[in-house]
């Protein structure tokens, strides 16, 4: 099961999020739309998934990730289709509508669900397994992509894509991933009322974190280069943050988890603003920045889910998850247009100092998260 939810993340994640990062340019001409606005989409995207988030997670724990899956495998191939035959920003914006619906029913929360699923033991592992495997969406998809393009144009890579979804992961969906026991009882969970305290400090935590996480990944060619380097050194040290996170992944992978997740959550939310803070108190060092910081978020992708199952453990999981995640997403959606004006109009310097102390609060806010436990 775990290699064919990391097969599903890398296609789902790949032909969603990070489709606009090869075909946008050729979508926004053909429709007429200003540069920039195809990544509009994935903030539609990715708001929509994580306003679904509860309910989607309370469904996955009364019926399994199976059907949930399987229905967003189908709802991406839906949603690109419609994309591939949009006319207009109206039909673009419905497609991202309909693949924000089958974001939250087959993306990170949903496979994270299916794992949880198979208990607590050994959890993190297959956690960490699967963050590597999403780690190479871009890397696996983006030369397919633009290999399409280049045979069939930018439709045809989109219909292609849905063609995938269809032939490939919706089967892995259905084969793969094991149905709840007939008869079960659905795990109980808080669906409704206050999350507990530790739960509500958490969240926190792991908002604050994204919306700096995400604010800086997503502008960090514009950041690095606003640091003085030259835009393809700035291009070629931003591109290798991927690495990096993937390396964090592995590393947490062979080290069996010795540290407890909230152990190294907070470590790594310790390195993240020292990474920020770095490039204002030594100069020239931009690159070490962007290790650094690759480093630290690899480390928290993992460390997001592993963490919740820590504090909560996994009866219920995809209930919880969803309640807890919701925000989270919705900073990961939000956070890269906010961050870009600020970079804009007050410099490397101020953008940096603000996300750092951003880091420095989901610091404080997790420890809460442990000490309430």
């Amino acid at each position: 099961m775990l290699a064919a939810l990391g097969i599903t993340q890398i296609l789902g994640w790949g032909t969603a999020y990070f489709l606009p990062g090869v075909l946008g340019a050729a979508i926004e001409a053909d429709l007429g739309l200003p540069a920039g606005t195809a990544f509009a989409g994935i903030a539609i995207l990715l708001g929509l998934a994580g306003a679904l988030a509860p309910r989607v997670g309370r469904a996955i724990d009364r019926h399994g990730a199976r059907p949930a899956m399987a229905t967003g495998s189908c709802a991406f191939a839906a949603g690109l289709v419609l994309l591939a035959f949009a006319q207009g920003p109206a039909q673009a914006v419905a497609a991202s509508l309909v693949m924000g619906v089958a974001g939250a029913l087959a993306l990170t929360e949903a496979a994270n669900a299916a794992l949880a699923a198979l208990g607590a033991e050994g959890a993190r592992r297959r956690l960490g397994f699967l963050a590597l495997a999403s780690g190479l969406s871009s890397a696996v998809t983006w030369p397919g992509l633009a290999a399409l393009e280049a045979l069939w144009g930018w439709r045809g890579a989109v219909l292609a894509a849905a063609a995938i979804h269809l032939a490939v992961a919706l089967p892995l969906h259905l084969l793969c991933i094991p149905a709840a026991p007939r008869g079960a009882r659905p795990a109980r969970a808080p669906a409704t009322g206050p999350l507990p305290v530790r739960l509500r400090w958490l969240s926190a935590a792991l908002t604050l974190q994204v919306l700096v996480g995400s604010a800086v990944l997503a502008n960090m060619v514009a950041l690095v280069q606003a640091l003085g380097l030259e835009r393809g050194s700035a291009i070629w040290w931003a591109a290798l943050i991927g690495p990096a996170q993937v390396a964090a992944r592995l590393l947490d992978v062979l080290g069996g988890g010795r540290f407890r997740a909230v152990t190294t959550a907070s470590a790594a939310l310790l390195l993240m603003p020292a990474a920020l803070l770095l490039p204002l108190v030594v100069a020239g060092s931009a690159p070490a920045f962007v290790l650094a910081y690759g480093l630290a978020s690899g480390v928290m992708s993992v460390m997001r889910p592993a963490c919740l199952i820590e504090l909560h453990g996994t009866e219920g999981y995809a209930t919880v998850a969803g309640r807890v995640m919701a925000p989270v997403t919705t900073a990961m959606a939000l956070a890269p247009a906010a961050f870009a004006p600020l970079l804009a109009a007050l410099g490397a310097e101020v953008a940096l100092a603000v996300a750092g102390l951003g880091s420095v609060g989901a610091f404080l806010l997790l420890r809460m998260a442990a000490r309430s436990t």
